[in-house]
């Protein structure tokens, strides 16, 4: 009985212990979640401190970063700058240069002298004969029909040859003339000539240029002549061979071949040529190509 008593008495002080122990132990709890509501406060509240300070510091830090970067920007635009108007010192320098190169080039290819006309102008000179003027050299007299041309006009006074050769040029009062044209009746009823060379120089056969020749036999026409003259070889009763070089012969006037040799031959050089020949004098008369 005593043993069961002292039981529940220990039975009860084991739930006293046991329940001021819980007590004890829910007490604590509270506390400490209270003390850890207030720390967590403390901490929130150092952490938002700190944050701010951290927020400062970044401000600060964002601050100090951008003037740094708006320093380095500056920097870089200063040196962006700086070479860029290099640069365009260089290439202003470049194309300076290059200018100055052109110009220099282009004074050294400027031709120093200036060249002149080497060809006088005949016209131009002091001593050269008015058109129309007649002068005489050698066996033969010209007169003047251009500023550097004449025309042969026929022998010398008291000349007579058997054979006349035309000259290319002549000279006279230290002018060179050329000889274009055998002039109209230059050589008309000489009956000394026996044979006429027509120079190269020579493109017109004048009218009754050697009318009358009656001892004629030969006629040698160089290049050049473009036309030959009415009446230019008529009556010349023994004239026997005619020989035409010129390619260019465009025309030959009416009888100029008329009453010459029966059986005469004319030799001339394309068929053109030959052609207008044929055309041009009696039937009696032959043409040939040489």
């Amino acid at each position: 009985m005593r043993k069961t008593k002292e039981r529940k008495l220990t039975n009860k002080i084991l739930a006293i212990v046991l329940s001021a122990v819980f007590f004890a132990t829910a007490i604590s709890t509270a506390v400490f979640a209270v003390n850890g509501d207030e720390s967590e406060s403390s901490t929130t509240s150092s952490t938002v401190t700190e944050g701010d300070s951290s927020s400062d510091g970044s401000s600060e830090s964002s601050s100090t970063s951008t003037s740094d970067e708006s320093s380095d920007n500056s920097s870089e635009s200063s040196s962006t700058s700086t070479s860029d108007e290099s640069s365009n010192n260089s290439s202003n320098s470049t194309s300076n240069s290059s200018s100055d190169s052109s110009s220099n080039s282009s004074v050294q290819t400027t031709p120093t002298t200036t060249p002149t006309n080497t060809t006088p102008e005949p016209q131009k000179l002091a001593n050269s004969l008015a058109v129309g003027t007649k002068f005489t050299v050698g066996n033969y007299m010209y007169m003047v029909t251009g500023a550097n041309t004449v025309s042969l006009k026929g022998f010398a006074k008291n000349v007579s040859l058997s054979t006349v050769q035309v000259k290319n040029t002549v000279t006279y009062n230290g002018v060179v003339y050329n000889v274009t044209k055998v002039g109209t009746s230059a050589f008309k009823g000489e009956n000394g000539i026996k044979k006429v060379i027509i120079s190269k120089s020579v493109t017109d056969v004048g009218k009754h240029s050697f009318w009358q020749c009656k001892n004629l036999t030969k006629v040698r026409i160089k290049p050049n002549v473009t036309i030959i003259r009415k009446g230019a070889f008529r009556y010349c009763s023994k004239l026997k061979t005619v020989n035409i070089a010129s390619t260019v012969l465009k025309e030959i006037k009416s009888n100029a071949f008329n009453s010459i040799k029966s059986g005469a031959v004319i030799n001339v050089m394309n068929d053109p040529v030959r052609k207008l020949v044929k055309a041009a004098v009696p039937s009696k008369v032959t043409v040939n190509m040489m």
